[in-house]
């Protein structure tokens, strides 16, 4: 996940597995209704092993779908303004999208993100949608599903997995082959690549396991990253400043031989089931816990008084006070304001000002929580 900050908005701060990619502005992103058109365009890149490849593709224009063919038989369906972001959310909340494809492995990703690129189109690529916000006016540009979902091993404790596999199926998957270090994965929902890019945690975090990470960039280019050069911190990762980050492709994942592995992710799920609001339409914790401080930040929304405050279908739950969970029919601004109101009540009542860990995607700015780091 990654974005590229190009201006900033005053619309409130408040996505796991994304990233978000701003273009020049095309034609069709102020006009939603497209001409028919019939567009070619040659894409050449090298794979990881260095051995180009090229190939030619067709791109047919309609109002509904637009199917990508290229001659070495892939074939990408692009979905014209009819996918409702709602639907690829834990949220359940979110417009249409301009675009939107789905990709099972590296090739088919370069090649969406190359199409973009060649046509203009600024696009987002998400996994589970487990910790994102999209606006009830959708997204003004394409959303790429990552569904690269290989898990190899070929050592024991060595995990190579693609970057939409689920974090929470890998974490019980190495738990139970009795392999420790990502037990706590087991309760949290989203994809491997979100996590890695969010440095996903729970009594635990993401980085203390990850040994490499494969990335493909905007040009294309494939690159092996390792661990001794990325630099993690609390719920952030290198990946959410690299400018020319297409996507996290894949991450090599090093664990350790315990007997108790499979011991401790049943105590996480367990913990989980009594104190997390399981069954509920949310995004996970939307705030950090703040640093320094020793109380959580669900601790400080609760002693404000706010479990079960609602603004429309927008609500904070009464099992755990940094779970917001769409109770029925909320709205993008819903949650936003009920988000705003939580941190300005949190911040009258200790000083202690809260800052997402959710990103929201803005339907037309290309910026994602401007003063979310601040």
């Amino acid at each position: 996940m990654m974005f590229v900050k190009t201006k900033k908005t005053t619309t409130p701060n408040v996505m796991s597995n994304i990233l978000l990619h701003s273009l020049p502005t095309a034609n069709y992103l102020t006009n939603p209704k497209p001409q028919n058109s019939s567009i070619s365009f040659h894409i050449s890149y090298s794979s990881p092993t260095n051995s180009s490849f090229s190939f030619l593709c067709e791109h047919s224009s309609s109002k509904q779908e637009q199917t990508q063919k290229c001659k070495d038989g892939l074939n990408l369906n692009f979905i014209r303004a009819s996918k409702l972001l709602k639907d690829l959310s834990t949220w359940g909340i979110g417009g249409p999208c301009n675009y939107f494809v789905q990709v099972h492995n590296q090739t088919q990703l370069v090649s969406a993100i190359r199409y973009c690129h060649e046509h203009s189109i600024r696009f987002i690529i998400i996994g589970k949608g487990s910790n994102c916000l999209f606006d009830d006016l959708g997204f003004d540009g394409c959303v790429i599903l990552n569904r690269i979902e290989f898990l190899e091993s070929n050592e024991p404790g060595i995990y190579r997995v693609g970057s939409g596999f689920r974090f929470n199926k890998l974490g019980m998957q190495c738990s139970n082959e009795g392999f420790t270090g990502l037990e706590f994965a087991g309760g949290i929902p989203g994809t491997v690549g979100g996590a890695t890019y969010m440095n996903a945690g729970a009594n635990g975090q993401t980085a203390d396991v990850v040994d490499s990470v494969e990335i493909v960039k905007n040009d294309g280019r494939f690159q092996m990253l390792n661990r001794i050069d990325l630099k993690f911190g609390y719920r952030t990762s290198p990946f959410k400043s690299m400018k020319d980050l297409g996507s996290i492709v894949a991450v090599m994942f090093k664990l350790q031989p315990s007997g108790s592995a499979k011991r401790r992710l049943q105590e996480y799920l367990e913990r989980r089931r009594v104190s997390q609001p399981i069954g509920e339409r949310s995004a996970g914790s939307v705030f950090r816990n703040p640093p320094n401080l020793g109380i959580a930040a669900a601790e400080l929304i609760e002693k404000a008084g706010l479990k079960g405050f609602r603004v429309g279908g927008a609500m904070v739950s009464n099992i755990h006070a940094n779970f917001f969970i769409n109770s029925g029919g909320s709205t993008s601004q819903d949650m936003l304001d009920l988000i705003a109101f939580v941190k300005e009540k949190v911040d009258q009542k200790f000083g202690v000002q809260l800052k997402e860990e959710v990103l929201y995607v803005h339907p037309y700015c290309n910026d994602l929580n401007p003063n979310r780091d601040k």
